[in-house]
């Protein structure tokens, strides 16, 4: 790897948040051609010290790295979940006429006006009260997003019905009509900013990131949610897609999807689990390839807390305490595969990717069907920058997960199996193999 290139990905990390890892350097390489054709990393960074050129050229790479992976109602269940009546009376409440949402990374705006589209539908005949706020740090990606021209991939999902309420036809592309535009204004912001590029802006009755957070390290995504939270009301509720709340050791990600930062007993990520009645407050018994059956039920619940107890340890970024509970787990049942997946995580957190991938494959030669750990062992070869692996891992997830398994929101409160696999399906994406990876896809 050239010292410069790795410069250059530095650069790229600290102005967008996006992280670049060894196997992606080659798509980092021609990304930077396609931004400045001609010109090496020496030759680009030195541009970057002419105060004239630097945003241009900045910009231009950015726009080349940033994945615009996007369509039409990508994962319903989170938007669909909103309450915008509960919003609204909200807004009347405290004298306002309107919700305020913001879309952030809204790449080419098809989630700015989906989110517009079920508002419109909530709310019946007319326009409903709603401000819509779309940005993007990708000044190409906004202009994809005022001009508002989607092909039928961007449009899969929407039905007849829909197109025909919300859309114009004009040759194989399809347009938002004027209500939905007249509910969307687009700008130009960085995740990283914060407050201070929004400085003219009133607090957000609703905010939605989703899937963005997967290209940040732990650190930045920290940072961004601090930046997000002061822009959100008291009262206000913070969307984030499933792949943010499995990819993140942050703390105020678990926050969030427990409701603790917004106040919000309905939050997406909680609605599923009240609607079947409410999660139960143990974990499942542990799978192994041993019959525990003979286990003494006290000892099992000794067991079982000690695994929960890791987690929470974990979450606050308590590592060494955390491996110490899950040690203690291991040396009675060395077979017990959730403790190993609690060990792994933390492990990813705490960053020792090699240690992690250890654990986690050994949960998984325990019990094969223990989708969530190969999903968290396709981050932990992420980390470690061997690609093949970690798509591998994600497959394997794909492939194993089954509905009635309840470990997802067992271990990680809030997580379905649709998260997981949302999030599964967001790493194959965002890993795509090639030096096309890197490029802005779905055009």
């Amino acid at each position: 790897m050239s010292d410069l290139l790795e410069c250059v990905a530095e650069l790229v990390e600290c102005e967008s948040g996006i992280q670049t890892n060894e196997s992606q350097m080659e798509a980092l390489s021609a990304a930077l051609d396609r931004a400045s054709p001609g010109t090496d990393p020496a030759g680009f960074l030195a541009a970057l010290d002419d105060p004239k050129q630097r945003p241009l050229l900045l910009g231009r790479l950015i726009d080349e790295v940033a994945t615009q992976e996007t369509f039409f109602l990508r994962e319903p269940r989170e938007l669909e979940a909103i309450d915008w009546h509960r919003r609204l009376a909200a807004a009347h409440a405290r004298g306002a006429a309107e919700v305020r949402v913001w879309v952030s990374a809204c790449a080419s705006g098809e989630e700015a006006y989906s989110v517009a589209m079920l508002a419109a539908e909530a709310f019946g005949p007319g326009r409903p009260p709603v401000s819509i706020l779309a940005t993007d740090i990708s000044g190409r990606a906004l202009e994809r997003a005022v001009k508002a021209a989607y092909s039928e991939r961007s449009m899969r999902d929407v039905s007849a019905a829909r197109r025909e309420r919300f859309f114009t036809q004009s040759g194989r592309q399809s347009s938002p009509g004027e209500l939905l535009r007249s509910l969307v204004r687009f700008r130009r912001h960085n995740l990283l900013a914060g407050q201070a590029q929004l400085a003219d802006e009133a607090p957000f009755d609703l905010i939605l990131c989703r899937n963005v957070m997967i290209y940040f390290s732990a650190e930045t995504v920290d940072t961004v949610v601090t930046n997000l939270e002061s822009m959100l009301r008291r009262d206000g509720q913070l969307i984030l897609g499933a792949s943010d709340r499995l990819t993140s050791s942050a703390r105020r990600l678990e926050d969030i999807v427990a409701g603790a930062i917004t106040g919000e007993a309905d939050v997406p990520a909680r609605a599923s689990r009240k609607a079947q009645g409410g999660r139960r407050e143990r974990l499942r018994k542990p799978l192994g390839r041993r019959d525990r059956s003979d286990t003494p039920i006290v000892a099992r619940a000794i067991e079982e807390a000690s695994v929960k107890g890791a987690l929470e340890a974990a979450n606050r970024g308590e590592y060494p305490a955390a491996a110490e509970k899950i040690e203690r787990v291991l040396v009675e049942d060395p077979l017990n595969a959730e403790a190993l997946f609690v060990r792994g995580l933390a492990e990813i957190a705490g960053g020792e990717p090699d240690s992690a991938v250890a654990s986690l494959r050994r949960a998984l030669y325990i019990d094969p069907s223990f989708a969530l750990a190969a999903f968290q062992l396709g981050r932990a070869q992420d980390i470690q920058g061997d690609e093949q692996a970690a798509r591998r891992a994600y497959r394997q997830a794909l492939r194993t997960l089954e509905r009635e398994d309840d470990r997802y929101e067992d271990l990680l409160a809030g997580v379905g199996v649709e998260d997981v696999a949302a999030a599964c399906r967001a790493r194959l994406s965002a890993s795509g193999g090639t030096a096309s990876s890197m490029r802005a896809r779905d055009r």
